[in-house]
């Protein structure tokens, strides 16, 4: 998984996306996997879309994280694996039928990831 994800992220255009399911602790989740360039820019957009005067110092948020984690992060290459996943229009799925949950931007430690399949659920 971190191979795909990292593929993902090396995409400069940040339009490539595919279908995953993710056993997670505590259950399923399913969404499309998205680089975290892509990600980013979409949490930035959402938070800029909010109400409010403070929407705009919010929407730095993602801005500040990246350049703080860039910076702390070393430059060999065990430093370049991807540590987490980003899905989009992702859904939560527990053993209760009243527990699902839609996320439109989820983001996960891949190390907390026990299984994985290229598909979404039918």
């Amino acid at each position: 998984m971190s191979m795909l994800v990292g593929m993902l992220d090396d995409d400069e255009t940040h339009q490539s996306r595919f279908g995953v399911s993710l056993n997670i602790p505590g259950g399923v989740l399913y969404g499309q996997v998205i680089s975290r360039r892509a990600y980013e820019e979409e949490w930035e957009t959402s938070l800029r879309d909010l109400p409010g005067p403070g929407s705009e110092a919010l929407a730095r948020v993602p801005r500040l994280l990246r350049e703080a984690v860039d910076g702390a992060v070393g430059s060999g290459p065990a430093d370049r694996l991807p540590r987490w996943v980003h899905l989009r229009d992702a859904t939560f799925l527990t053993g209760a039928a009243n527990q699902t949950m839609h996320f439109a931007l989820w983001r996960g430690r891949l190390a907390d990831v026990a299984g994985w399949s290229l598909s979404l659920p039918s």
